[in-house]
């Protein structure tokens, strides 16, 4: 398994993953929005690297890696990168923005 090409592959995505999740945040409350930066946002991430970079798939056919299988590791990567920072964000709500 080829983890540098799903690194690559991340971090293509990850503009469009976090711009997406950004501009929700302007319009729900923070939970809502970390919740839509673990799901809707890596489907997001990855229509529009589908639509804005569609030539590069062959980079990864070339690879032998489907698109099915960049998909999954977008999101367990997402997961693995924003989940310690999920954490610490609820954290901080708690203790400092509880009784608001």
């Amino acid at each position: 398994m080829n983890i540098r090409a799903h690194w690559q592959f991340y971090k293509d995505c990850f503009p469009f993953i976090y711009s997406f999740a950004l501009v929700c945040l302007a319009f729900v409350d923070a939970l809502t929005g970390l919740f839509i930066l673990f799901t809707v946002a890596n489907a997001i991430g990855f229509l529009a690297f589908s639509s804005l970079k569609s030539q590069e798939f062959y980079f990864y056919y070339n690879l032998g890696i489907s698109k099915l299988k960049l998909l999954l590791s977008l999101i367990i990567i997402n997961a693995i990168v924003g989940l310690p920072f999920a954490v610490i964000f609820i954290i901080f709500k708690q203790l400092f923005f509880a009784n608001a």
